[in-house]
């Protein structure tokens, strides 16, 4: 089976360990998102307002500054097979959020302590940094969602994971470790209102997108008309 032909196949715990090692590796540029950065913003581009192509979202993923570097691949198979691993990663999202929402959970990292098989909570802000930048890719296009103030609100915990620990505006929301845990205990729900929202928008949206189109169509087929 070739890579391009299991992109519905689960990322096992193997999978999960060979992308984040790549990302973390010396081939990729130097800011390059780690994979809990790099599942947020998956996050973001499945729950969002429109379809987003990879070939718009992959030079985003390997350097946010210098969109035109990409990682050093050793050759073809590498670079299918590390493109098959993200992608499945992006299924694996939409799958969980379309068929079983309850069981969504943000990938977050843990800080290991010196004391054995303990770990300190997540602080998640890199998972919350990858969401607003998949945000940031279709800003306009979110703003409906931040026009009401109930779905506004879900934001929060994202916004305040991202920008509390250098954004005043944010820093009363995460500046103790019992409120920042009280943000993330939040992130599954929000991103499942989130996802659900534009689900809804879209599906009441789309006769109205199609009846444009041909609206449009139309008006172009009576130009051609008057041309002739």
């Amino acid at each position: 089976m070739t890579e391009t032909n299991k992109l519905d196949e689960p990322l096992s715990d193997a999978d999960y360990d060979e992308l984040e090692a790549f990302l973390g590796s010396n081939v990729v540029p130097q800011d390059c998102m780690d994979l809990e950065m790099l599942d947020g913003f998956l996050t973001a581009i499945v729950c969002g307002p429109e379809l987003i192509q990879p070939s718009e979202w992959l030079p985003v993923l390997w350097s946010d500054s210098q969109r035109s570097v990409t990682p050093v691949f050793q050759n073809n198979e590498q670079a299918e097979r590390i493109l098959s691993l993200v992608l499945r990663l992006q299924q694996s999202i939409r799958r969980t959020l379309a068929e079983s929402p309850t069981r969504f959970k943000p990938l977050l990292y843990h800080a290991e302590t010196d004391a054995k098989d303990e770990r300190s909570p997540p602080e998640a802000s890199a998972w919350c940094e990858g969401f607003m930048t998949g945000v940031l890719l279709r800003e306009q296009e979110w703003e409906p969602l931040y026009a009401e103030e109930s779905s506004r609100d879900w934001m929060l915990p994202i916004e305040a994971l991202a920008y509390g620990d250098h954004d005043p505006e944010y820093l009363d929301w995460v500046d103790s470790e019992e409120k920042r845990l009280g943000m993330i205990d939040e992130l599954p729900i929000a991103t499942v209102l989130i996802c659900k929202f534009w689900q809804e928008r879209n599906r009441t949206d789309t006769p109205n997108r199609a009846e444009r189109r041909a609206q449009r169509r139309e008006a172009s087929r009576k130009g051609r008309q008057r041309l002739h």
